[in-house]
């Protein structure tokens, strides 16, 4: 059984009167202890289907339909206070900017300690104490000396640690990690996703990780799933997407993907931008950017169809 089934979710702001479709009819699992991949482009509604499950879209923004049901309970019925003691406990978020996330006047150690004591009723030495266990496993250097330390103190790779050290500190059931590389250097990004490779296998968890790497998803996740302005293009195993990218959208994401072997002196793009999601076309939603674009992706939205066991793609060429 899924631990998380997302339903046909909807996600809009409502700016003026606009109404952007940042997250529009989605529907996808993740499956006990696997790690599932969200991918696309800046804009493509990766990080509100996050902050979605999370139940943190503020407004103008609002879920104006679907369901997000979490071992077996729609979280959208929940109230907030309900709410409250299952994020940070049974689902945990690793955000984009941990310096953004981290308060910078509580000590990190103590940020770490909060969690405990708040879900797990843990006593206050009793918390410290863990929340030194945590800070050490994740391979915070000086970790006693350095509990009383603001997050300032420390250098992003630190600081996205004491964040992974705050999401597992409830040993929870699902972790997201939105872009948990961002703004790292390529030798600590390794270090990081090493780590969360690590901490999703000691503790038996699922993990959604959001990125826009196909690289960083090629070494981690077991399926993937590309997103673009709004929508699912394509779903698939890691092994099948690698092997068999069918959407127009994903070829060209993997023919972005620099090689070591080629002469070629000039990087692919992917023709045009993503669209503004107050302006997205009719039909396919990439159709002013596809290179094989029909008549009928101007027209009409495709389904999201299964080509082949677990591979679902949206376009209308895999349809003909």
């Amino acid at each position: 059984m899924s631990l998380l089934k997302i339903k046909e979710l909807k996600t809009y702001f409502f700016i003026g009167n606009q109404e952007i479709k940042a997250v529009d009819g989605i529907s996808f699992n993740v499956e006990r202890n696997e790690t599932l991949a969200i991918v696309g482009e800046s804009g493509s509604g990766k990080s509100v289907t996050a902050l979605s499950i999370m139940r943190l879209i503020n407004p103008p923004g609002e879920i104006v339909e679907g369901e997000i049901e979490f071992n077996n309970i729609n979280l959208l019925k929940l109230s907030e206070k309900q709410m409250c003691m299952v994020r940070g406990d049974r689902i945990a978020m690793i955000y984009q900017e941990p310096m953004m996330s981290l308060n910078p006047s509580i000590s990190v150690g103590d940020q770490i300690k909060e969690s405990l004591i708040i879900h797990k009723s843990v006593p206050k030495n009793l918390a410290k104490q863990r929340a030194l266990e945590l800070m050490n496993l994740v391979s915070i250097p000086e970790a006693e000396k350095r509990y009383k330390e603001l997050s300032s103190k420390f250098s992003g790779g630190m600081r996205q640690r004491i964040m992974i050290a705050m999401a597992i500190a409830c040993n929870p059931d699902l972790l997201i990690a939105d872009e948990p590389t961002t703004a790292l250097d390529v030798t600590i990004q390794s270090e990081i996703m090493e780590l969360l490779r690590s901490m999703k296998n000691k503790l038996n968890m699922s993990m959604l990780l959001i990125t826009h790497d196909l690289g960083v998803v090629a070494e981690n996740a077991d399926r993937v799933i590309v997103m673009y302005c709004g929508k699912i293009l394509e779903e698939a195993s890691v092994k099948d997407l690698f092997r068999n990218p069918m959407h127009p959208y994903t070829i060209g994401l993997m023919k972005c993907i620099p090689k070591m072997d080629s002469a070629v002196e000039k990087l692919y793009s992917i023709p045009g931008y993503i669209p503004h999601p107050s302006q997205f076309p009719q039909g396919c939603r990439f159709n002013d950017r596809c290179e094989n674009v029909m008549e009928i992706c101007r027209e009409k939205m495709p389904e999201l169809i299964e080509i082949e066991e677990g591979h679902k793609v949206r376009c209308w060429q895999c349809q003909q």
